[in-house]
């Protein structure tokens, strides 16, 4: 920025004021013109003038009764020199009066292009002194850039736990509970590193952007936001992680991965649900195992109702204990209880443990197949088990068709 020329400017109105105060000029009263006086006075009149009867300058002498200038009226001593002294003094005065403003209007100057400056320093936000940073297509590629690197960190991340999980049985559930955790972290990490290093973001600037974004985005879309926090609880207070057996409302299975904004179970019919993280924290939750590798299993069995229950109990528990899913170190139990389906019918609830939570229903039906052989060896299910005789209506009462019908199939 060029220096204002305000000094220059104010010397040249000077010198154009006082120029003509220079060392010929006089302020007292001039003395008659030598050309207009006439030499009244005797011969030789010329020679017995003093010095001090010639006026400076003059090319002829005055006479003695000449009218000069009273002393008293030029404040004493020559009038020319005194002049030329208060000439001086005055361009002085003014040169210093000059001086001082031209000083005064540089620092206002001065001043007055600093303060824009310092007002942009104070409400800019204070941005690295990397230069491609300086843009906002710059940041806006490096945000690109730090969410895309975070994306496939994530999903690499999680394959990596996944592999894992498979290949080692016991820690199976430790690496599931991980994937969750990652992904929180990682996401949380890079918008950290866009709003402070990219975008140079204090750390009060952050917090208030963030209590103002959430509460825009909060109005805009409750839903959403409850199925946010709902995953944000469940990842804080733990009811199931990943690789657990729950049941939610109608749905049972394993949990797959729990994310933001809803929770994924596979159900026994290879189905993928999708079930919305405020459903789950809203409504009631049955965890099989709760975080153990094991889990238990309730196979009903049904014999006739006349048969030895001691026996049937027995053929139960050796078929659960037979079986090699089971999980010897805890117990078994066989229930026994009488039912009535269209018929009196003994039903026998045996609870076991499985290995792995995820041969369940593969244990189901390996302890009903055995406890089925066994009931037949021992004459306690007969040819027609669990058909049920049926009545025509062109028949007397009391009299039976050799026509059966067995319970939930076609007659």
């Amino acid at each position: 920025m060029k220096r204002p020329c305000s000094r220059w400017v104010l010397l040249a109105v000077l010198s154009s004021v006082v120029g003509g105060c220079g060392p010929g000029e006089e302020d007292g009263p001039r003395g008659p013109d030598p050309s207009a006086i006439v030499d009244t006075g005797p011969p030789g009149a010329d020679a017995e003038a003093t010095p001090s009867d010639v006026a400076p300058g003059a090319g002829a002498a005055l006479p003695a009764n000449a009218d000069r200038p009273d002393p008293s009226q030029t404040g004493g001593g020559l009038p020319g020199t005194t002049a030329q002294v208060d000439a001086q003094a005055t361009r002085d005065s003014l040169i210093t009066l000059v001086l001082g403003l031209s000083a005064r209007i540089d620092s206002l100057v001065a001043a007055g292009a600093s303060e824009p400056a310092q007002d942009s320093a104070s409400t800019e936000l204070s941005f690295p002194e990397t230069p491609e940073l300086r843009f906002v297509g710059m940041r806006v590629f490096w945000t690109l850039v730090v969410l895309a690197a975070t994306a496939l960190a994530v999903r690499s991340l999680a394959f990596v736990l996944e592999a894992l999980a498979e290949r080692n049985a016991e820690r199976r559930l430790f690496y599931k509970r991980l994937v969750p955790l990652v992904r929180l972290l990682s996401w949380i990490i890079a918008t950290v590193v866009v709003a402070r290093v990219v975008w140079s973001v204090d750390a009060q600037g952050l917090v208030a952007a963030g209590a103002a974004g959430a509460v825009a985005i909060g109005f805009a879309s409750q839903d959403i936001l409850k199925n946010v926090f709902g995953g944000l609880v469940i990842v804080a207070d733990r009811p199931f992680a990943a690789g657990d057996k729950i049941r939610v409302g109608q749905t049972y299975g394993e949990v797959v991965s729990v994310g933001l904004w809803s929770t994924r179970i596979t159900t026994p019919d290879d189905n993928l649900v999708s079930v919305p993280n405020s459903q789950v924290v809203n409504g009631q939750v049955a965890n099989a195992n709760s975080g153990a590798l094991d889990c238990q299993v309730v196979t009903d069995l049904y014999v006739p109702g006349w048969v030895d229950e001691r026996l049937a109990k027995k053929i139960a528990y050796e078929a659960a204990a037979s079986s090699p899913f089971v999980y010897l170190r805890k117990p078994i139990v066989v229930l026994v209880r009488d039912v009535y389906e269209q018929t009196f019918l003994t039903n026998l609830k045996v609870k076991a443990y499985v290995l792995d939570q995820r041969y369940e229903f593969r244990f189901m039906s390996d302890v009903t197949e055995r406890a089925r052989d066994e009931f037949r060896k021992h004459g306690l299910l007969g040819p027609h088990h669990g058909a049920v005789p049926v009545y025509r209506i062109d028949e007397p009462a009391g009299t039976v068709s050799g026509e059966a019908e067995v319970p939930g199939g076609g007659s």
